[in-house]
């Protein structure tokens, strides 16, 4: 179990909890798929007018682009903080943004439990 503060699930209420995970849904997990997935397959003709690609998708696209960049941006910016000339596979660090849906998922997990230990502490599953 990951620490009671990263989804800070008992500090918050379930509304918030519940908009924190949705936003993270759209900025972490979805774009990258979004993107791969407009790049690997043709836009369905329901999405593609007699102008061209309709508006609101090129907002969607052009919204999940910007976030995709800023992901590999980051690991631009973050790169010289890791010493990986030692690591076994080092190099996967730059394929990190492919794992971000899977962290979502994890957090979406964690954040639908109620933890019982935390830094070797139990406590009780029963409400008070």
């Amino acid at each position: 179990e990951w620490g009671r503060s990263l989804d800070l699930k008992d500090a918050s209420s379930v509304a918030q909890l519940w908009g924190d995970l949705w936003l993270l849904f759209c900025v972490q997990a979805l774009p990258l798929p979004i993107v791969l997935t407009y790049l690997l397959l043709p836009l369905p003709p329901s999405l593609v007018g007699k102008g061209g690609v309709s508006v609101p998708v090129l907002t969607l696209l052009g919204l999940n682009f910007f976030l995709v960049a800023i992901r590999f941006a980051l690991l631009l910016a973050i790169a010289p903080s890791y010493d990986r000339t030692e690591a076994k596979g080092g190099w996967l660090f730059w394929l990190s943004p492919f794992a971000d849906p899977l962290a979502v998922l994890r957090i979406f997990l964690s954040a639908a439990r109620k933890p019982t230990r935390w830094r070797g502490r139990s406590y009780s599953s029963q409400p008070e």
